[in-house]
């Protein structure tokens, strides 16, 4: 009987030793269940429009500020092509990037260029402001990034672009220079701009060999073949915002530019008419304060020709002689896309 008993005692304890291990693997499937179930619950969400996004900003009084950063996919029917577009339904994801510069100031919000600058890496075109109008922008290195531009904008081969520039040493490395040989008594070129840059001014000089050939596809030809010519003259900007400058001190290259339509002057306007036609960004700081595109100067030839006048001060590029109809009047076809 004892060995009977010492037998059974064994099994006993056998069995709840089994029982208990059962018990704690069920324990831990189910609570490994229950944890796979919140933590799809709190990451799985549903995508909405405006993706409103909360972000700890730290500092001495640390707070939690929200701001925007809206990815919209929208599919509308793409503009018919002229600079190489065409025509068809196209389907575009955008970032569209809103900074509060008012509440929150630019030192706050800059770090949201940082997506904006990886999208331009990638050969995205966008629209971002200027000191006058927002403007389409581009990586100026990229003919594939250019070639979308000019569909975009349904903008013809032939027409001018202008670049933004980070400061006079772009302007130096992209183009031959300011004249230095101005009529007699007159102020060099040169220490006009100094003035005038920052500033709404797009001057016109001949291009260096630094330029990048602008190289299109011109589909008006059977072969489509990409026409790459280098252009003999540039028009470069120095824009004086803030917003442009901080983007273009995170690239290493200027940006190709044009300014965006007249009749688009609402950042989410804007975005709505061209995503389907491939927008790749959009950064909105509010309506532009000004009204007017910047004044062009055409420098190319040693002689000061105003052929707009818009923001900034286009006397100041006059003739002392007062000759109007050399340097007063305005060309829109040569200043055509110019922000």
């Amino acid at each position: 009987r004892t060995p009977t008993t010492a037998t059974t005692t064994t099994t006993t304890a056998a069995t709840t030793t089994a029982m208990a291990a059962m018990t704690a693997a069920m324990t831990t499937i189910l609570s490994s269940s229950s944890t796979a179930r919140a933590h799809r619950a709190t990451t799985t969400t549903t995508t909405p429009m405006r993706a409103k996004i909360m972000m700890d900003n730290g500092g001495a009084s640390s707070h939690r500020r929200r701001f925007d950063v809206v990815a919209r996919a929208k599919t509308k029917q793409k503009r018919a092509g002229g600079g190489g577009g065409g025509s068809g339904v196209a389907t575009a994801e955008g970032l569209y990037v809103e900074m509060d510069l008012e509440t929150i100031g630019l030192e706050g919000e800059a770090w949201k260029l940082d997506a904006v600058a990886e999208a331009i890496r990638r050969g995205a075109v966008g629209v971002i402001p200027t000191d006058t109008k927002y403007a389409f922008v581009a990586d100026l290195t990229n003919a594939d990034a250019v070639q979308k531009l000019y569909d975009i904008k349904n903008a013809g081969l032939n027409k001018p672009l202008s670049i933004l520039c980070r400061g006079f040493a772009d302007i130096d490395t992209y183009t031959t220079g300011f004249p230095s040989n101005p009529k007699a008594g007159a102020t060099l070129p040169f220490k006009l701009a100094k003035q005038c840059l920052p500033g709404p001014y797009t001057f016109i000089l001949p291009a260096s060999k630094e330029l990048p050939k602008v190289c299109l596809m011109d589909k008006s030809t059977k072969d489509k073949a990409r026409q790459c010519k280098a252009r003999k003259t540039v028009g470069v900007r120095i824009p004086a915002c803030d917003v442009t400058a901080a983007l273009l001190e995170l690239l290493d290259a200027p940006l190709m530019c044009s300014t965006v339509p007249e009749c688009d002057d609402e950042p989410a306007v804007i975005y709505d008419n061209y995503l389907a036609a491939g927008l790749g960004f959009m950064v909105d700081i509010g309506a532009r304060a000004s009204s007017a595109a910047s004044t062009v100067v055409d420098l190319s030839t040693g002689d000061a020709r105003v052929l707009r006048r818009g923001a900034g001060d286009p006397d100041m590029w006059a003739s002392d002689e007062g000759d109007d109809e050399d340097d007063g009047g305005d060309d829109e076809d040569a200043a055509w896309g110019f922000a």
